[in-house]
């Protein structure tokens, strides 16, 4: 049985959309086994653990990125853009076949801040849902006129004419702590990616983006960093990396094509 991190008691009779707003700020930092180890027993003295991560503690997350066909998303991040936004859709657990649903994403950052709409399709739908955001097309109108968000989300494929073009999957373990505003802390690891785009079949030659033993330490917050965060940060010398997934994938499948290349050559 496979485990989701939202909607984990929801049935097939659920709603079919699902709409969430965040406005945050993230930081992001590589840190070793050690690192973490220390890092993780001093969260959990601050932080509970996610409501999803269920008996293992974590979950797998898969998504499926998208981006023009010059690399416009990619490019707008390397170079810092103000205002930028990346697509994606989301699927979660052990076996992304059994998911419940998969999630459409809209992720914009402006200036230091995140702004970010998601709506959850039901797994059932996805066979309609699929063709539309491969071929560049509108879904189903049950599917469009669900959410504001759907709408979104392929106003800005269609608009800026975007495809798949990544899909990275990694195990991640997240805590989180409700003060007057939110705070998230998790790692990711066992970070993959793959030119294979099925969202929903097992990965194929995937591609490690993080040295054995490291792993991805992000923080977000809904609002000012807490000051026993503060405290945390500066006891372990955490320097913010500004580590993208997005971008490490498409440098790795840049790097795997050039080996490809120089090894067919010779």
């Amino acid at each position: 049985m496979s485990f989701s991190p939202a909607h984990a008691s929801e049935t097939a009779a659920a709603p079919t959309s699902r709409m969430v707003l965040f406005r945050r700020r993230e930081i992001k930092y590589v840190v070793d086994r050690t690192t973490r180890t220390a890092l993780t027993r001093d969260l959990q003295a601050f932080m509970r653990p996610d409501a999803y991560a269920g008996k293992t503690g974590g979950y797998i997350v898969r998504s499926l990125y998208f981006d023009t066909e010059s690399y416009m998303a990619y490019h707008e991040k390397l170079a810092g853009a103000a205002t930028r936004h990346k697509l994606r859709i989301r699927a979660y657990g052990e076996d992304p076949r059994q998911a419940a649903f998969t999630r459409l994403e809209v992720k914009s950052r402006f200036l230091s801040f995140i702004h970010k709409i998601t709506v959850d399709v039901p797994a059932a739908q996805f066979v309609d849902l699929e063709p539309a955001l491969i071929g560049r097309e509108l879904p189903p109108d049950y599917i469009l006129n669900n959410s504001e968000v759907s709408k979104e989300f392929f106003r800005i494929q269609r608009q800026y004419n975007m495809v798949p073009k990544i899909m990275l999957q990694y195990r991640r373990e997240a805590f989180e702590r409700l003060e007057i505003k939110r705070v998230r802390a998790n790692f990711d690891d066992q970070l993959q990616a793959t030119r294979t785009l099925n969202l929903l079949e097992p990965l194929v030659a995937p591609r490690n983006l993080l040295k054995y033993g490291n792993s991805v330490f992000e923080i977000k917050i809904d609002g000012e960093m807490p000051f026993w965060l503060h405290k945390l940060i500066s006891k372990y010398n955490l320097q913010d990396q500004a580590f993208s997934k997005f971008t490490n994938a498409i440098r790795s499948e840049a790097r795997f094509s050039t080996f490809n290349r120089a090894r067919t050559v010779g």
